[in-house]
């Protein structure tokens, strides 16, 4: 008896540590996959956070013209610009937070508020499967996945991208991103990670009859 309980351990040992090893060796894999699921969650938050009111979009340029009806002046309105970027990232930052503290509620039945509803709820991303990892899909159902889950969101910040050109025969194309940065942080079995990723939202694009001006050009 004491024979195979000895054999038993060191059969289950012996698991274990090749369980270690193999979970060791794919640890970068593991990493990339989860980069591409956070991406993927952040991206999902962003799209539907809520972009202020349909007015703020209105008059964010402010063009300039001389008597000849030549440009002068092209730049946007810095007040309603930040307002803009304000609010967007005030909104991430409460979905976040709602989600984090496993208090955010579905408003309606789509997709997107019952998923975040339920990433409040087990606090899980994602699942990776090690059949993915491994290469061997036929044993999807038979291996483990590793849960991806979300630990907390350290900042949310907010770069505001312009950009005047030329656009084809005697018009101008004025562009207007915002450049969101989210930090947060990932536990994953064993180890946490630590990630920062840029999303930009084009917010508009408007194109003018006329030349840019000289100080505008490079």
């Amino acid at each position: 008896m004491k024979k195979w309980m000895v054999l038993i351990i060191v059969v289950i040992s012996l698991i274990l540590c090749s369980s270690v090893m193999v979970y060791i060796q794919l640890i970068p894999r593991i990493k990339e996959y989860g980069q591409m699921e956070v991406q993927r969650f952040q991206q999902l938050v962003i799209s539907h956070s809520y972009l202020t009111q349909e007015s703020q979009y209105q008059d964010l340029v402010i063009v300039e013209r001389n008597q000849q009806g030549e440009i002068e002046i092209i730049d946007f309105d810095l007040i309603k610009v930040n307002q803009l970027s304000s609010q967007i990232v005030k909104d991430i930052e409460n979905t976040f937070s709602l989600i984090e503290e496993g208090t955010y509620q579905a408003m309606d039945e789509s997709y997107y508020q019952r998923h975040m509803e339920k990433i409040a709820r087990d606090g899980i991303i994602a699942q990776i499967s090690m059949a993915s990892l491994l290469h061997l899909p036929l044993l999807n159902q038979v291996l483990p996945h590793i849960s991806l889950r979300f630990k907390n969101v350290s900042s949310v910040g907010s770069n505001i991208i312009k950009n005047i050109e030329n656009y084809g025969v005697n018009h101008v194309m004025v562009e207007l991103s915002i450049e969101i940065t989210i930090n947060m942080t990932m536990i994953y079995p064993f180890f946490e990670q630590y990630q920062s990723h840029r999303i930009r939202i084009p917010v508009l694009l408007e194109i003018f009859q006329g030349q840019v001006p000289i100080v505008y050009q490079q």
